[in-house]
Order: structure tokens, then sequence, then C-alpha cells
């Protein structure tokens, strides 16, 4: 089955700019959204300097992003602002640690998101999803973000952490995105050549109350310790800054698994034939873990809606990509929305066809990135894409979906969401 998205809503993602960028449009972009400041030759071509002198390189190269990613620091690592970003939201946990202190929180972590650990946490995530459909506003018109956001919010609390009981996870889920917002801004801007006085000023923004809500909860976790063994809470509890850790893989487990799934339902809505397919696999299916059709459907959402839409890296040493003289320091964007859309990569790209990713077809597995890769590659990516495949198989299967308006816009600024949201309405099964 194939069905095409419907212009302009999805195709392109934005309006690219046709040519160079002017250095006060970076500077523009860089506040109001990053990704606009690569031009649209980018799904066409393998790379792109950006103008001004040392401003990034822009790689879309499977080897070559490859090559990059899969560097341990000899020659490509993190840049500063991508530091300052991950120190924000993670202090000296997991996602910002270097070295032996990351390898150590990294082997402690990874029991949780094991193939054994996500089978164990499926039927709570498939429980949370039956409660949410059962209490769905039927007939009326919502915007999938939050809702979805709420049953993710749930799901992260109880299977990875200490549980939701005392918990408002609805509030949770309302305080995550503007969080989000909050740390990621800083980090990107600095990704422009934008004067440091400039930068020191935004910097002296103080925390948001939505941060400081959620990392009293995160102390609060920390405190009371986990109520199982495999939960992060007691996995972590002696190999890092537990309080930073929970508050990190709250804020991530959050992003990726609520953008992911509100992406996946809303172009089933658009998609009735698909959304059909996956409501006959989830009746037909004989336990929570089997849902091959829901799977290839998840996998080509975040294939056309990656939830991390940039990837960034610094040069440690001065070196040579694709014909590009880059300097110490000098900043590398992998932008992975264009990867992902890329002609030379992919056949029709910006058609919704999950059949791509079903049996007996094959893809650049270099062009697709929706966790990364390499040795930061998300330690939750397993666990991730249970999840949504988990929340859209279970929703789907006893609700239908539909598309209302208004027709989303698409942001790249920090995530890929719709700043406009996306709209459903849903009926009952019958």
């Amino acid at each position: 089955m194939e069905a095409c998205i419907a212009a302009p809503t999805h195709v392109p993602i934005f309006e690219s700019p046709s040519g160079a960028p002017s250095v006060m449009a970076m500077l523009r972009y860089a506040i109001s959204d990053p990704a606009r400041v690569i031009p649209a030759s980018i799904f066409d071509d393998w790379s792109y300097a950006l103008p001004g002198p040392r401003s990034p390189i822009v790689i879309a190269e499977p080897d070559a992003v490859r090559q990059v990613l899969l560097d341990t620091g000899e020659t490509f690592g993190r840049n500063r602002p991508l530091q300052t970003l991950m120190r924000r939201a993670w202090g000296t946990g997991l996602a910002a640690a270097e070295g032996e202190s990351w390898a150590a929180q990294r082997r402690a972590a990874a029991p949780a998101f094991r193939p054994k650990a996500i089978d164990a946490a499926t039927p709570i995530m498939a429980a949370a999803v039956s409660s949410a459909a059962e209490r769905w506003p039927c007939g009326d018109s919502v915007d999938l973000q939050p809702v979805i956001g709420k049953i993710v919010a749930r799901i992260v609390l109880e299977t990875l952490l200490s549980g939701v009981r005392s918990f408002d996870t609805d509030a949770i889920a309302a305080d995550i995105p503007e969080v989000m917002r909050d740390v990621a801004r800083f980090g990107l801007l600095e990704i422009a050549p934008i004067p440091a006085v400039w930068l020191d000023r935004l910097r002296r923004t103080g925390r948001s109350s939505a941060e400081m809500r959620l990392r009293h909860i995160a102390r609060d976790i920390a405190g009371r310790g986990a109520t199982e063994d495999h939960q992060l809470a007691a996995l972590l509890r002696d190999s890092g800054p537990l309080a930073d850790n929970i508050f990190g893989f709250m804020i991530a487990g959050f992003e990726t698994s609520a953008l992911g799934a509100a992406w996946a339902l809303y172009l089933l809505a658009l998609h009735p034939e698909w959304q059909a397919a996956v409501r006959a696999e989830a009746a037909n299916a004989q336990d929570e873990t089997s849902r091959p059709v829901a799977r290839a459907v998840v996998q080509e959402a975040l294939r056309l809606y990656p939830p991390g839409p940039l990837l960034v890296r610094a040069a440690t040493r001065d070196t040579e990509l694709l014909g590009h003289r880059i300097r110490r320091g000098q900043a590398v964007i992998i932008p992975v929305y264009a990867i992902h859309r890329h002609r030379q990569l992919w056949e029709r790209p910006d058609i919704f066809d999950p059949g791509r990713f079903q049996a007996g077809r094959t893809y650049n597995r270099g062009a697709y990135l929706p966790f990364g890769a390499g040795p930061r590659l998300c330690i939750a990516a397993g666990f991730a894409t249970a999840e949504i495949t988990t929340i859209v198989s279970g929703l789907v299967r006893g609700l239908s979906f539909t598309p209302t308006d208004p027709a989303p816009e698409v942001s790249l600024k920090v995530s890929t969401h719709s700043p406009t949201g996306l709209h459903v309405v849903a009926h009952r099964v019958t």
C-alpha cells in the first residue's frame, strides 16, 4: 500500500531558502527555527558550507555522516553549544557525561532498555494506552501532541522511574515541552555567529517555573528510590547524579515518544487504508509485542518527522570532509530531517509509505537516523520504538481518527513539532 501526503501540509516540511542565507537571515533563523539556515539544495546535494568564516559545514552524505558520528573524539566530538545544552538538561548525568563517567552510567542504565525489560514493560504501556482510549473525547477536535504527551508521561514514570500514583502526569506532560524549549534555546543560538556579548545576556535568563517543578519531582523520585530493581532509579543510584539522570530521562523519554506517536497517528488519520491495516493487525495479534504493520508505520513517521531534526558535532582538530576544509572547533551540522527525505537516498522521499520498512524491502541504514548513531546512539531507541508502536496500535484498535482543521504547520526548532497542532477527531470503532 502507498499514499501521497497531501501538499502543502507535509511537502516540504517548511519553505527552505533557495540560496545562501545572508548573515542577518542566519541570525534571525537561529532564533526562530535554526534548520532554516540550511538551503533547500541539501535535499539533493551531499554538503553545504554556510556563509561566513568558520561557519558550520552541513553534511548529508551517509558515509561522511557515519564517519562523524562514529568518531570517539579523535577528529569529531560534541561542540560547546551541544555541551551547554546537555549540561543544562542533564547536569553531570548520562547524556552530558564524558569519558569513564559516561561509560559507567551507560553500562548501569543498559539493563532497563534490553529486550527482556522492554517486553516486561509492554503490558504497562498497553494498560496506560487502554485507559487513555476509554477516556478519549470522541467527536471533539483535539491536538494529538498534548494528548499523547499525557500518555507518554505516565508510561515513562511508571515503567522507568518509580510509579505515577503521587504525581500529576498531566501537569508533567504540560511542563516538559516548555522545559525542552527553554533548555535548548541557548545552545542552538551558539551555532550561528552571534556576538558573545549577546549570548552572555541571553544566558542570564533564569530557569522557568516549569523546569523548577520538574527538578523538584526528580529530586523526590531520587529520594524515595525505585519500586523495582530494573527501574532506572535503581540502576543508576550508584553510578552517577541520580536526580540529574531522572530529570534528563523524563525530558528525553517524553519528547521522542510523544512526538513520534503524535505524528504517526496524524499520518494514519490522513491515510485511512494504513489505519485500517494497523487496526486489523491489533485486533488479530496474539500479544502486545508482535505488530509489524504498526512498527513499519512508526518507522516511516520517524523518517518523515524525526523528533531530533539536527545533530551537531565539532572538529577536534583540523581535517577535511567531502572536500571541505574544516578547522578545529568548527561545527558540523547533520540535517537528519533532510537526510530522511534526501532525493538520492530514498525513492519518492516525500511519500508516506510504511511498506518501505516491511519485510522484503531494503533501505540504506546510514540514511535513517531517528535516534542518532555511533557511541551516542540513544540508549532508549528500542524502548521508544516499542512504546510508540504500542500507543499507535492500542489507540487505533478502538478509535478511528480523521484530520480536522487547521492544517498543521511544522517547526524544526529544538524538535520536529507543530506549533499550530496536529488536530484530529476520533470516533469509537463499532
